[in-house]
């Protein structure tokens, strides 16, 4: 899965508006990229540790992050992509390689 070219627009748009032109430890303007790829973060612990009666749920919660990062240093920033989307519109497409069943590698 990856971020939908819009989504990303948005986001680099919003980052800009905040003030985050350049990378704020070595302050290159032209080297920050966003990933096209989605960060993933599980708080809470790794799922399945302990069984739980059935129906109940672990009380983890699920994180998706822009990772933000520069190339010149290296300096990588994560932001909660649940802060930029706006609407219902789908943030999120299957990659070609996933939808013929091939995985990158």
């Amino acid at each position: 899965m990856r971020w939908t070219q819009g989504f990303i627009a948005e986001v680099s748009q919003a980052l800009a508006q905040l003030g985050l032109r350049a990378c704020p430890v070595c302050g290159s303007a032209d080297a920050l990229g966003i990933g096209r790829f989605p960060a993933f973060f599980l708080e809470g612990g790794p799922p399945g540790g302990d069984d739980l009666p059935l129906g109940e749920d672990d009380d983890y919660h699920l994180t998706f992050a822009v990772r933000v990062e520069c190339t010149a240093c290296g300096h990588l920033m994560l932001f909660d992509a649940e802060k930029y989307r706006t609407e219902d519109e789908p943030i999120l497409v299957r990659d070609r390689a996933e939808e013929q069943g091939q995985v990158p590698q």
